[in-house]
């Protein structure tokens, strides 16, 4: 059979680390090809060799349509007709969608100007055919949504008539609705010939997508299946080289007295009256779509955002934070949803990461106590199974999950009363999720109060005690564990009524 992608022998090692161990890999002409694994297992530095970011060791050997390749930058792998969709977007945002459509076919370029009409007529054609003809060319691109830039990006490559297209974790950070939107998508290019390289960790939109299926582990390829010949149970043992019994646990907690209250905050033009109770042990959730100011919430008890009106309390006290030392000085802590921005230093170690704020306590007359700052953060590492090679190994080496990691490392010696979790499971495999979930599980058994937003729907029934349901800054309803379903939730989170 003649492949349009063939991998041999792959290989790659950083720092004396090898990360990926010879791997072998054909991908066949309009197929969608999901690569699954554990954070760390390889996937995306596979991506970045197949798309020129990394060169390839010594010894491995890579072909398209049967001509062996060797791509010194990523401009090599777009010549090659091949595409790469990453999470982090490479779009320029204060370029209109038909510019950034174009910007790497020089043809549409003369004496430096742009040939507006003809590169406008070219978005529109590709946006047409990717059926989002309500994107309009000239609007800049930082003023779409997350999902409208995923779709320009496809645009992107779709004129320029790419043979393959490579998407890292295309859905982990839009909504439902514009997950599916997307996914309808994959299986259009799929339809016009066009191979798809496609890494989840959603086994669920797998199913609705996957042709094959290849497991990375530790940097060494388990296995390519057939997606119709393995259940995702098979599939989930093949990524973490055990079995998983239970995806969400949920450890049966006591609960405690109300730790926090929240009696119709609001914060004008942002969201509406909001009131809930947090009681010891509890695990609280917040659900609802993109939009539905869910974070913003967070953002208010953690002093990031003033509320206009209403009282929090917190063990029966008024608590009114007017930044966010005044929420740690509460003992509040707070794992937000973006770690690269928030959560982490990325050119600092682990071991300072871990220890960020916890540095006072090991602080003595002046001098920090890098000792016990090294025994922290070797304990954290220990207790949270954070892979890595030292602890001074710098946190952007770090594959996603490892990173969540760092970030929930930070917090644990702190030992707070209330931890506010912003979709603290996205991006990371199902294996890291098992683990943060059991953590989640050790703090409520503690006695901390936890409020947890999530987008995924299994995750929010499965995992917490109560979920509040908002809607565009409204709340719709808080439902008990034992009477929400997905299609409640969705209901709640989508109505036009109050």
């Amino acid at each position: 059979m003649n492949y349009v992608l063939e991998l041999s022998g792959i290989g790659k090692t950083f720092a004396g680390v090898n990360v990926l161990r010879g791997i072998d890999l054909q991908l066949k002409k309009g197929e969608v090809h999901v690569l699954l694994g554990e954070n760390g297992a390889g996937k995306s530095t596979l991506i970045k060799i197949i798309s020129g970011y990394h060169k390839q060791d010594k010894g491995g050997s890579l072909k398209v349509d049967g001509k062996e390749m060797s791509f010194k930058r990523p401009k090599d792998a777009i010549d090659a007709s091949i595409h790469t969709i990453y999470q982090e977007l490479t779009l320029c945002p204060y370029m209109t969608v038909a510019e950034n459509i174009v910007i790497d076919k020089q043809d549409h370029f003369s004496g430096g100007t742009l040939k507006t009409a003809e590169f406008r007529k070219i978005a529109e054609e590709a946006l047409k055919k990717l059926g989002q003809p309500d994107i309009d060319p000239d609007a800049l691109v930082r003023n779409l949504s997350i999902a409208q830039q995923q779709v320009v990006e496809i645009a992107k490559a779709i004129s320029a008539n790419a043979k393959i297209v490579l998407m890292d974790e295309p859905t982990s950070s839009i909504s439902q609705k514009d997950a599916d939107r997307l996914l309808q998508i994959v299986r259009n290019l799929r339809d016009e010939g066009v191979t798809v390289i496609y890494i989840s960790h959603r086994l669920q939109e797998i199913g609705q997508i996957a042709d094959r299926i290849t497991v990375l582990r530790d940097g060494n390829l388990v296995k390519t299946v057939e997606q119709k010949d393995i259940t995702d149970k098979e599939l989930i043992s093949m990524m973490v080289g055990r079995d998983i019994t239970n995806t969400y646990p949920k450890r049966e907690v006591e609960l405690g007295d109300v730790v926090l209250k929240l009696d119709k905050i609001k914060c004008e033009g942002v969201f509406e009256e909001v009131s809930l109770e947090v009681r010891a042990g509890e695990i609280f959730g917040i659900g609802g779509i993109v939009g539905a100011k869910r974070t913003e919430i967070l953002e208010a008890i953690f002093g990031i955002r003033k509320i206009t009106s209403g009282k929090m309390y917190l063990k029966g006290k008024e608590y009114d934070p007017s930044e966010p030392r005044d929420a740690i000085k509460n003992k509040i802590a707070f794992v937000t949803e973006d770690r690269k921005k928030s959560g982490l230093v990325l050119c600092l170690p682990v071991m300072e990461n871990s220890n960020m704020i916890n540095v006072q306590k090991k602080s003595k007359f002046g001098y920090i106590d890098w000792k016990a700052m090294r025994k922290m953060a070797q304990r954290q590492k220990e207790r949270l199974s954070i892979k890595l090679n030292d602890i001074d190994q710098r946190v952007d080496t770090l594959s996603g999950g490892n990173q969540q990691k760092v970030v929930l490392a930070k917090w644990m010696d702190f030992e707070p009363d209330v931890i506010l979790f912003d979709e603290p499971t996205r991006g990371v495999d199902i294996g890291a999720k098992t683990e943060i979930y059991n953590i989640m599980g050790e703090l409520a058994e503690k006695g901390v109060a936890i409020v947890m937003v999530s987008s995924e729907l299994p995750e929010l029934i499965s995992v917490t005690d109560q979920i509040m349901v908002m809607r565009e800054g409204v709340m719709k309803g808080i439902l008990d564990r034992s009477e929400a379903t997905q299609e409640l939730i969705m209901s709640l989170a989508t109505m036009e009524s109050k």
